[in-house]
């Protein structure tokens, strides 16, 4: 279905709504031309034509418009909106919408949904109907991939770190690293135990590349692209290397992401001997 099939689609079942809800035909139409240019701009990636849908004088406008800067910089936004409420005169509407955001990377490499009870009010001036307030504000914040990613990055750091270390230090329970799981996760200490046996087995090499993110700002999916060496400490030789997609489940706790799941639990192991 191209773009503007779609539009022209959800024009109808909003002309549809609107109508069933006793609303003048004039205002309505004009709050639901507004709508339709915001779903454009979205899924056109074109963050002008979104900001030009506001008043710049309403409150938190220049928060939003970077938001929306950043949103649309990076990524497409095709949306969904059912109107629950939308009451007013020719002058001035407040509506309730229940929206719905799938937002998707341009390499193609992530995705994932925001949906929120979004309340607006739109007055009409001269150029023609405005936003003057709406919330939640964050509503077109840009996801915060970079977060998730920067927690995964300093843990193997960490892991790293902890093989480069005087050889007397080696062994010791690798508390950085393991500070990115939480510690309710099942298995936790079967990871932990794992992860103290592998460092004594030798120094690890860790090279990780991220090929899927799926989910919303509250937790995610990722499936990872690992490969991990183990190299003898004295000897210098490799004693083993695995490269394997791996998935885990992150969830954003407080104000910091950590890891809930992490399959195959066993990628982390020590090899075994005789093998």
């Amino acid at each position: 279905m191209t773009r503007l099939q779609w539009l022209r689609i959800s024009a109808m079942l909003l002309g549809f709504c609107l109508a069933g809800g006793g609303l003048r035909a004039d205002s309505g139409e004009e709050v639901h031309a507004l709508i339709e240019r915001m779903h454009a701009a979205l899924m056109d990636g074109k963050p002008d034509a979104l900001r030009a849908c506001f008043d710049p004088k309403m409150p938190g406008f220049k928060r939003l418009s970077g938001d929306i800067g950043a949103l649309l910089r990076e990524s497409l936004a095709p949306s969904a909106v059912d109107f629950l409420s939308n009451t007013g005169d020719d002058l001035a509407r407040q509506l309730e919408l229940d929206w719905r955001l799938q937002i998707r990377a341009d390499n193609g490499e992530s995705s994932m949904e925001r949906r929120a009870r979004v309340k607006l009010r739109a007055e009409k001036r001269d150029a023609g109907w405005r936003i003057v307030s709406f919330a939640p504000m964050d509503f077109f914040a840009p996801p915060r991939n970079g977060a998730v990613w920067d927690m995964i990055s300093e843990s193997l750091g960490a892991l790293t770190e902890v093989s480069g270390g005087p050889v007397e230090d080696r062994g010791y329970v690798p508390a950085n690293f393991l500070a990115a799981f939480d510690p309710k996760m099942p298995g936790y200490d079967q990871l932990r135990a794992n992860v103290t046996a592998l460092l004594q087995q030798g120094d690890i090499e860790s090279s990780v590349e991220l090929v899927g993110s799926e989910g919303d700002d509250r937790r995610r999916s990722l499936e990872l692209d690992w490969i991990l060496s183990v190299v003898g400490h004295k000897t210098g030789i490799g004693m083993l290397q695995r490269h394997q997609r791996v998935k885990c489940q992150v969830e954003r706790q407080g104000k910091k992401w950590r890891i809930v799941a992490l399959e195959p639990m066993e990628f982390l192991a020590p090899e075994k001997p005789g093998r």
